[in-house]
C-alpha cells in the first residue's frame, strides 16, 4: 500500500503549475491557478445545464425554470471566482505569512475544487435525467444544495483571504 496523499499533493496533481503558495512572488499566480481551475469546472457544469435546458425544452419537462435558475446561479458563481481580484489584495499584501493561515487557505482551495467537481458530476447527472421527471426533480434539488454549499465555502475563503 502506498502512502496517503496530502491536500497539497492533491492540489498539485489537479492544478498544473500550482506551487502551494511556497514562494512569495508566486502567491498571486497560485491563487489565479486555483481560481482558474474552479472556474473551469463550474463552466463545464454550466455547459451541461445548457445542454439539459435544450433537451428539457424538447421533451417539455416540468423542471425547465428550475434548471434555468441553477444555470444562472452557476454563471454568477463562475464569474465571482473568475473575476475575483488576483491574490485577494488584503491577504497577499501582508509581509508575513503564517503557516497556519496558508494551511487554512489550502484547505479552502481543496474544498472549492472538490465541490466544483461534485457540481460538475451533479450537472452531468441532471442532464442524463431529463427524460425521467421524478429523478430530474431530485437531481435539481441536489444540485441546488451543492451550489449553496459551494457559495458558502467561497464566501468563507474570500472573507478569510481579506482578513475578516
Amino acid at each position: 500500500m502506498g502512502k496517503e496523499t496530502t491536500i497539497m499533493e492533491k492540489l498539485e496533481l489537479v492544478v498544473p503549475g500550482f506551487h502551494g503558495y511556497k514562494k512569495k512572488e508566486l502567491l498571486r499566480e497560485d491563487d489565479r491557478l486555483i481560481r482558474g481551475k474552479v472556474a473551469d469546472l463550474l463552466g463545464q457544469a454550466k455547459r451541461e445545464l445548457e445542454r439539459a435546458l435544450q433537451r428539457c425544452a424538447m421533451v417539455n419537462c416540468q423542471q425547465l425554470m428550475g434548471i434555468e435558475n441553477l444555470r444562472k446561479k452557476l454563471m454568477m458563481l463562475e464569474s465571482r471566482v473568475k473575476h475575483a481580484e488576483a491574490g485577494y489584495r488584503g491577504y497577499f499584501d501582508r509581509v508575513k505569512f503564517k503557516e497556519k493561515e496558508l494551511e487554512r487557505l489550502i484547505e479552502y482551495d481543496a474544498k472549492m475544487i472538490e465541490l466544483a467537481e461534485e457540481i460538475l458530476n451533479e450537472a452531468k447527472a441532471l442532464n442524463a435525467q431529463v427524460a425521467n421527471p421524478q429523478a430530474l426533480g431530485i437531481t435539481v434539488l441536489n444540485l441546488d444544495e451543492e451550489l449553496v454549499n459551494f457559495e458558502e465555502v467561497l464566501n468563507q475563503r474570500m472573507s478569510f483571504a481579506v482578513g475578516e
